[in-house]
């Protein structure tokens, strides 16, 4: 009898841990699906065997509508990327900013979905150089703290005095408030500026004006996608990163061998995100045999490329031999075999 009691016991603690920290058992659909049935609304939730080293403190010290999933190291063949998995646990619950750390062996990755600046805060988790994601969450808790609304709730019996002074302060939080966004929005806006004009002056030649024009193309696409667009724009912020970064702090060598290899990979992108392959697939699924794998297909291609392109930027900040693991071959192959241009024979050449 004491066995048994130990035994339940010890089947009681495990059972109560993994409810402290927020544990959600692996289903067998890896999808998007499985990680929002298994996550709810937990504000910390570890998906599968993934781990962060500091998860009960995260989740008593998160701000309100902010959720973080940790999920096991992506599989390279899955059909659902990160970003998905974000975007799907966000639409799915009352969340304002869902951030999905890939439990990675080295340093862990980041997907974000939001209302506010998605790509502002994946920028400021991957600037934090952590290896724990869970820790570099931490380090900018106090970003994700939601916009604030100003004004306070009047109460049913408060005075008429109390009230004209509530509504004043109100006012006059919701002026500052929008004034705060305001100046906010124009520094950023200043900020992109300059590193465009920093992009012009780093990139020189024919590969050079082509990822220039490969990343005006880029944020013009993620106006047009809205499903994506966050990261599409992200992609071409981190694109820019690098080339600024490289001509400060790089050499010669480094520039010419980045300009050529992602001359090679923004083509072949740029060749998947097009009006005639991916906005087709959109406007018109019909028409296509397995629309869902072949945008699927388009999104692992973005997070693949956005991925190298952050490693590249470690390497050049570690003095590292540049490395490119990307193919996008696949991607090529399935928008070079759907020929729209024999189907839309009055598009211009």
């Amino acid at each position: 009898m004491a066995t048994t009691r130990s035994i339940l016991a010890v089947a009681g603690a495990a059972i109560i841990a993994a409810a402290v920290l927020g544990a959600a058992p692996a289903a067998a659909d890896s999808g998007a699906d499985a990680v929002v049935t298994a996550c709810g609304s937990q504000p910390v939730c570890l998906y599968g065997d993934a781990s962060i080293s500091n998860a009960p403190r995260l989740r008593s010290s998160l701000p309100d509508g902010v959720q973080v999933v940790v999920i096991p190291q992506p599989d390279q063949a899955q059909s659902v990327s990160s970003s998905s998995i974000a975007a799907a646990v966000k639409d799915a619950g009352r969340a304002r900013t869902v951030i999905v750390i890939e439990d990675q062996p080295a340093k862990d990755r980041f997907a974000v979905a939001s209302d506010d600046d998605a790509a502002s805060i994946s920028k400021a988790l991957y600037g934090q150089n952590e290896a724990d994601g869970g820790v570099a969450v931490a380090a900018i808790r106090s970003d994700l703290v939601p916009p604030e609304t100003g004004g306070v709730p009047l109460g049913v019996v408060a005075s008429i005095i109390t009230s004209v002074v509530v509504l004043v302060g109100g006012g006059v939080g919701i002026v500052a408030a929008r004034r705060r966004r305001a100046v906010r929005g124009a520094r950023r806006q200043q900020q992109d500026k300059q590193l465009r004009k920093d992009l012009d002056d780093a990139l020189d030649g024919p590969d050079g004006r082509y990822v220039r024009e490969a990343v005006d193309r880029l944020r013009d696409l993620a106006a047009g996608y809205p499903g994506i667009g966050q990261r599409i724009s992200a992609l071409a912020g981190h694109i820019t990163d690098l080339f600024v970064r490289v001509e400060r702090r790089g050499t010669d060598q480094q520039m010419r061998l980045l300009q050529s290899q992602y001359k090679d990979t923004l083509s072949k992108l740029l060749k998947g995100l097009s009006p005639d392959y991916y906005g087709d697939i959109l406007a018109n699924p019909q028409y296509w045999s397995g629309p869902e794998a072949r945008t699927a297909e388009v999104h692992r291609a973005i997070d693949a490329v956005d991925h190298q392109v952050i490693d590249n930027i470690r390497q050049v900040n570690e003095s590292r031999d540049l490395e490119f693991q990307v193919a996008l071959g696949s991607l090529v192959r399935a928008v070079d075999e759907a020929k729209l241009s024999d189907v839309y024979s009055d598009q211009d050449e």
